[in-house]
């Protein structure tokens, strides 16, 4: 067995080899290589569970996948690369400038000198949590002045409403005045990028997160919070209650002096 432990660490670094090693042994604690059967990849797998993050354990079954692939066990192999792409790691942590989030209410200042064009693009940003690629394939029929609202199509299809206040309507009906074309906003995603990161500082998926946490802090419902942002999954969404929460106690923290 070790020598199929050795064959199985061939061409590794010497730290990956402690790494897969620990983990080979691990399984093979369980039960051999010669009775295990696919059932005893979950069952090893379930008892990680809890005790690892579940981008490790994924990283683990397909260190197992390469010791029974020398071993000859396709079976196993083939059952341990399966589990380990059911396993779904979390999403990334949403990063938030905290500097914007601070002046958020007040980015139409930060956008005073720019275009037409760009305080629009940039408020609609600020304003609906939209993503750059949502925005730049908005079309006019898609936007509702009268009740300042716009339809939009996200990932896999799905659509769904997006709202914003008076001050982007107005900033709408100037562009409107003088469009010449179907799409709302007749640049490219890239220029989006540009736009934000001269006037702004920042990128456009962290407007999109600072939305998220300013709607949060004005005690807004992480449910109706997940339909604008157009996440499948509410578990997405929940991931900034805990930046609002970190960031509302900082500014308390920052204003109180700490003292109270």
């Amino acid at each position: 067995m070790d020598e199929l432990i050795e064959a199985a660490l061939a061409g590794l670094s010497n730290s990956s080899k402690r790494k897969y090693r620990f983990v080979f042994r691990s399984f093979l604690r369980i039960v051999s290589l010669e009775e295990a059967k696919p059932i005893h990849v979950r069952i090893w797998a379930s008892r990680r569970e809890g005790t690892i993050s579940r981008r490790t354990l994924k990283q683990q079954l397909y260190m197992l996948s390469r010791l029974f692939k020398i071993a000859g066990r396709k079976d196993l192999s083939n059952e341990a690369r399966a589990l380990a792409k059911e396993i779904r790691a979390p999403p990334p942590h949403p990063k938030v400038n905290e500097e914007l989030f601070r002046t958020y209410q007040q980015i139409e200042r930060l956008l005073a000198n720019a275009k037409p064009l760009q305080r629009a693009a940039i408020m609609m940003l600020a304003e609906t949590g939209m993503r750059v690629g949502e925005l730049v394939s908005l079309r006019w029929e898609d936007v509702d002045l009268t009740n300042k609202r716009a339809l939009v199509r996200g990932k896999g299809g799905r659509s769904r409403y997006v709202y914003f206040t008076s001050r982007t309507k107005k900033l709408l009906e100037e562009i409107s005045a003088k469009r010449k074309e179907d799409m709302v906003f007749p640049v490219t995603a890239r220029t989006i990028r540009r736009w934000v990161s001269q006037l702004l500082n920042t990128h456009p998926h962290a407007v999109r997160h600072a939305f998220a946490v300013w709607f949060l802090s004005k005690g807004g419902n992480p449910r109706v919070l997940q339909r604008i942002l157009g996440h499948s999954s509410l578990r997405t969404t929940e991931i900034y209650l805990d930046l609002t929460q970190s960031l509302i106690e900082r500014e308390y923290r920052m204003v109180t002096g700490g003292e109270r």
